[in-house]
């Protein structure tokens, strides 16, 4: 449709882009000869499409459907023409095409908008490794908005529960960082747990009115976390190896093990972090890299004894550090070697060794959960429960000391019998 101003809006479809046998169909706004296109979102076969007319053919299936979306789509850009024009702004196709997405570039803000802003207030604020975790879920969420709607970006205010929906099904369709397996479900759930936050920064800022996730679930699988056993865990700490970084790995694994301290805080473990507690015996005291909250433990004789020998380390000297820096990565490829030489079938990380404090060290040596949740410095108890696992020995001590309890007070006749 033409007017005085030579503007026009066609509808064409591009055989370059065609999936299977379908090829989208777009919308061509045309001002004083310049061009400005974008997907309209459906798609057609070739031989249905009437280039002259830029419709769907008669007699088609979709053509219905699909003709009354293009009108749709016409009227709306129509509408948003007559407004700029009557509001005295410079028109160009750039723009109405952002108002047909609801994008005003002087009232709403964009996903990369929200993204860049929560890069710059947040990067000192995160730990690296969380921080790239943010870029990835960015990078994800604007491959998704190139795959859905041909755009890298998109207003806030026009993110709904459809599009949370679809998203999530494009993460699960999408193959990770390694290329070998579809996102699983907890991995994208932690996908939606970045895009939440910062939407919820964004309704803080008033960027939009309501959070869509005030309808959309976050939803985890339960997975049972790995731990050594007792006999593994004796195995491994009685075991000497003849490369000394296998045997400080192995001496740092062990005093996780016993403290059920994270990688970040043993790396950042000082002198100043050893107190005389209470009782008067050796304590560590810190606070949480991850949470910022307080935790104090008295040191079991495990611990201690990997103190000890560290106490004079060569790579320690003129350092108040309590052990040596090695990066996590190393030191995960390292316990890979170790459980090897232990016989251990297990993928042993660093973490595991926390899982292992929980579970075999406190837990299932009757330390109660509240106590357990302390050390490890949860916030919440709720945390403290993934840990709490029925360990099948523990469950056989526990049923066989009932049992004795239950046989010693029947009659003696029916204990004989039995």
């Amino acid at each position: 449709m033409a007017n005085s101003q030579n503007f026009t809006i066609s509808f064409i479809i591009r055989a370059n882009r065609i999936k299977g046998e379908q090829a989208p169909i777009f919308a061509r706004i045309t001002i004083d000869g310049r061009r400005t296109e974008f997907s309209v979102k459906r798609f057609t076969n070739l031989q249905a499409w009437s280039k002259e007319a830029g419709r769907i053919k008669p007699g088609y299936k979709e053509s219905k459907e699909i003709n009354l979306y293009l009108d749709k789509v016409r009227k709306r850009l129509l509408e948003i023409y007559s407004t700029v024009l009557l509001a005295g702004k410079t028109v160009t196709g750039q723009a109405i095409k952002d108002q047909y997405f609801g994008i005003n570039e002087e009232a709403l803000k964009t996903t990369d908008e929200l993204f860049d802003y929560h890069n710059r207030i947040y990067k000192s604020k995160l730990a690296p490794g969380t921080y790239n975790h943010y870029l990835t879920t960015q990078s994800y969420f604007r491959d998704f908005l190139k795959a859905k709607k041909l755009l890298q970006c998109i207003a806030l205010n026009t993110i709904d529960y459809r599009m949370l929906v679809d998203f999530d099904y494009y993460l699960r369709k999408k193959n990770g960082r390694d290329k070998t397996a579809s996102l699983s479900n907890n991995t994208a759930m932690k996908h939606f747990c970045r895009i939440r936050k910062m939407l919820i920064l964004a309704e803080k800022l008033e960027w939009i009115n309501a959070n869509p996730f005030k309808t959309f679930r976050l939803s985890y699988e339960k997975r049972e976390r790995g731990y050594l056993s007792q006999e593994q865990l004796s195995t491994i700490t009685s075991k000497e190896f003849s490369i000394h970084r296998l045997n400080l790995i192995k001496d740092l694994f062990v005093f996780s093990c016993f403290t059920g301290t994270s990688y970040i805080d043993l790396h950042n473990l000082t002198n100043d972090n050893l107190i005389r507690g209470i009782d008067g015996q050796l304590w560590l005291s810190f606070c949480r890299h991850k949470t910022n909250t307080p935790v104090k433990l008295p040191l079991l004789p495990q611990a201690e004894m990997v103190l000890t020998k560290y106490a004079c380390h060569p790579g320690l000297k003129g350092t108040s550090r309590l052990f040596p820096a090695m990066s996590n990565q190393k030191m995960n490829a390292y316990l890979k070697e170790v459980a090897d030489l232990c016989g251990i079938n297990l993928n042993l990380t660093f973490h595991l060794a926390r899982h292992t404090f929980a579970t075999t060290v406190t837990l299932s040596n009757g330390v109660p959960i509240e106590t357990v949740s302390k050390i490890l410095g949860h916030n919440s108890i709720k945390t403290t429960e993934i840990y709490a696992k029925v360990i099948e020995s523990k469950v056989a001590d526990d049923m066989l000391n009932l049992k004795n309890r239950l046989i010693n007070s029947i009659s003696p006749q029916l204990r004989d019998a039995k």
